[in-house]
């Protein structure tokens, strides 16, 4: 069969001329038995953004038709961005609403680049940018929105809760289920909008009342179409999985059960990837076990289990909830490295001298027993000398053995250029309807960077040891920043603390978050920093990790909940086995990782949105009592329309309106990063600690609204300003 290669040549060749499928079939003397397999490998061309459809169905080479496939990504202002699909596909083509025909956010879709227009800045910063108008839809991902429903007295429609997609949805009363005014519902679009008309729909499910905890959850998860029901086929296949480790299945592995080995997780954890353990030899150095659930001997390539794996490729830990990547029997049973219990795992031996640099890896599948479960308060606390939670003094010696090492292992990756970014977390906890009962700061101590050390070191063993054995890699990657971008975080370090630094010199920039941290600034520089730098991504094939300095780097230490460190763990079987050494084996792989590696970095990121949604939408649930009460926050943005403030408590951000400012007429300072009094020269900056009051919570968008609390001539003037905007109906 024709290889797509060749179809591509042709294309692309200067003798073509755009033909149609059945032309390109006769031109390759295709027969009739082939051609629906050619047609096939013509949409995948097409879809990859490598030729595109012209008009009577002919194919042609995209550059010479000056047309591109990609991304629609729009902006609740009514805009959007296509965000090339294909590899070094150029700058993203700004779309007008006028010009985005029938696509809606997050479509495959082609769009035509004709002209060059200027777009306001505070759009884009980048000033003049290509302008497009889309002339196809290849793919639509909106088949199904999640809103809310409402009526008037001629009309009822569903108002998305993604504020990305900006049209209401309408829908007629026979085909409207039932729904009533404030109802969360799933709406099915039938009739998709067009330039002058917003798309038709109809209700296929009625989720409840907004508000409920129940039904916003359930709101976001098919907002975000996440799977998360196991269909009949996989969970009749968690039929054939054992409940404990036999006899037969230790044999030929390590035996580390009368070892010492210990688990370090958050209270809440159900279940449990890693286990570590530690020693030290005849010379001083450290011998570190990490010993990482034997999920792939569970879990065998192209099963329902292993399809549904994939599909999902990362769990999704939410408020109170989880939605597994793997089953129950598997993710908290018989994979999960629970205390007292025999499991099957892959060891990561790791030799460390005394100055904490790895000497030799081995990796081994074995067996072992958990000694002891530790939460990560517990372990604090025993490091504290604070309690020894029932442990004996072996494992007391063992886990402060674990922090002086794991001391040793930061101190060197920082030395060697890696960055520690310090970004807070808070950890929601609920009553039992689902609401927010309080809300803590995550604090990092030193059993979470005792964990995280150990993994970041298994994680880069394994790497190193595919990399030497020519391995197929399937590496985590953190690709070097855009100059730019760099320069600019510099230029607003300057701004905003008055220091020149090199931006692309790892200890300046780690030096500047040293010296900032504790302060009120240091969330906003943190945050600007890590905007600044690319999104951390799966590949296959090799790749350096920017922000830990590595050449060689991989995810190999939690395969219940990830699957790239399930496949990292089937290629190791295959080393192992010699399944590896077969060239039709290392074909496979080489085939389907690239298209893996970019699913699981997709479902990665959809997974940090879907919780960030819900986190928030939570505390604004639990806020919208507390409107007119004042907080504590920090100033981490201006823009022409006002300021973004953080609250300390919640680290939830809103925007305090410049209209609500009535004292001055203010204006975006950027050299200062601040807003700034025509009259008083007082100045609303970065970094600034204020008090502000909620004013207003929007449902809807997810947004809150906030009032700097000002002296009281200020609040005179901000009561008038408020009473303004509120009869503009804004």
């Amino acid at each position: 069969m024709l290889h797509p290669i060749d179809i591509l040549k042709f294309i692309c060749s200067k003798k073509y001329s755009p033909m149609t499928a059945a032309e390109l079939a006769e031109h390759f003397e295709i027969s009739d038995s082939e051609y629906r397999q050619l047609c096939g490998l013509l949409q995948d061309l097409e879809f990859s953004g490598k030729i595109v459809k012209i008009k009577q169905k002919q194919y042609a080479d995209p550059e010479k038709v000056h047309l591109l496939v990609g991304t629609l990504e729009c902006n609740p202002r009514g805009f959007g961005f296509v965000t090339p699909i294909k590899e070094n596909g150029g700058e993203d083509i700004y779309v007008n609403e006028e010009d985005m025909g029938s696509a809606m956010h997050g479509d495959l879709v082609v769009v035509r680049l004709p002209t060059t227009i200027q777009i306001p800045k505070k759009w884009k910063d980048k000033g003049r940018r290509t302008s497009g108008q889309i002339v196809n839809v290849l793919r639509r991902v909106n088949e199904t929105v999640v809103g809310t429903f409402e009526k008037t007295k001629r009309l009822r429609f569903v108002a998305p809760d993604d504020p990305r997609l900006f049209r209401d949805i309408y829908v007629a009363e026979d085909v409207s289920k039932g729904a009533k005014p404030g109802d969360k519902v799933v709406a099915r679009i039938i009739e998709w909008p067009s330039r002058h008309l917003n798309p038709e729909g109809e209700v296929t499910e009625v989720l409840g009342k907004e508000g409920d905890p129940k039904v916003d959850l359930r709101s976001i998860i098919y907002q975000f179409k996440l799977p998360h029901t196991f269909s009949n086929r996989v969970m009749n296949e968690t039929k054939h999985i054992p409940h404990a480790v036999s006899q037969k299945e230790i044999q030929g592995r390590l035996d580390l059960r009368n070892k010492l080995i210990i688990t370090i997780d958050p209270e809440d954890a159900k279940d449990f990837d890693d286990a570590v353990s530690l020693e030290k030899d005849r010379h001083g150095r450290w011998l570190l076990g990490v010993h990482i659930a034997d999920v792939s001997y569970y879990v065998k390539p192209d099963t329902a289990i292993d399809k549904e794996a994939r599909y999902r490729g990362t769990s999704v830990y939410l408020p109170g909830e989880v939605i597994p990547m793997l089953p129950e029997i598997l993710s908290n049973n018989i994979s999960s490295l629970k205390e007292g219990e025999d499991r099957l795992t892959k060891s990561v031996f790791m030799t460390i001298d005394r100055k904490g640099y790895l000497d030799k890896a081995e990796i081994q599948h074995s067996v072992i027993h958990v000694t002891k479960r530790l939460t990560y308060k517990q372990a604090t606390a025993v490091l504290n000398n604070e309690t020894e939670a029932s442990l004996s003094d072996e494992a007391v010696d063992a886990l402060r053995s674990m922090a002086q090492l794991a001391e040793l292992l930061f101190k060197n990756r920082l030395e060697r250029g890696a960055l520690e970014l310090d970004l807070p977390e808070i950890s929601v906890k609920l009553d039992e309807r689902g609401f927010i009962s309080d809300v803590e700061k995550v604090e990092r101590d030193i059993s979470h960077k005792l964990i995280e050390e150990f993994m970041l070191l298994a994680n880069e063993a394994v790497a190193t040891f595919m990399f030497e054995k020519k391995m197929p890699l399937l590496c985590r990657i953190h690709p070097e920043p855009e100059e730019d971008a760099m320069w600019e975080f510099a230029e607003f370090v300057r701004g905003l603390e008055h220091t020149r630094i090199d931006p692309f010199k790892s200890k300046h920039l780690q030096s500047l978050l040293n010296k900032v941290r504790g302060r009120p600034e240091a969330y906003t520089v943190n945050l600007v920093l890590l905007k600044s730098m690319k999104q951390a991504v799966y590949t296959a094939g090799e790749g350096r990790h920017f922000a830990l300095a590595l050449d060689h780097y991989t995810h190999f230490t939690s395969p219940i909940r990830r699957y790239p460190d399930l496949l990292v763990h089937r290629i190791l079987d295959q080393y192992f086995s010699g399944e590896l050494s077969s060239p039709s084996v290392r074909e496979a792989w080489m085939h389907c990782l690239p298209e893996w590696t970019g699913h699981c970095s997709m479902t990665e990121r959809r997974a940090d949105e879907v919780e960030r949604e819900i986190t928030k939408l939570k505390l604004l649930r639990f806020l919208e009592h507390e409107v007119g009460k004042t907080f504590d926050g920090v100033i981490t943005g201006v823009q022409e329309f006002g300021f973004f403030v953080q609250l300390n408590k919640y680290l939830l951000e809103g925007l305090v309106h410049i209209r609500t400012l009535a004292d001055d007429i203010y204006q975006v300072d950027k050299k200062n990063m601040a807003l700034v009094g025509a009259r008083s020269k007082k100045m609303y900056r970065i970094g600034d600690v204020v008090k502000v009051k909620i004013y207003k919570i929007d449902f809807l968008k997810r947004e809150i609204d906030f009032i700097h609390c000002g002296n009281k001539e200020e609040k005179g003037k901000q009561k008038k300003a408020r009473k303004a905007a509120e009869d503009e109906g804004e």
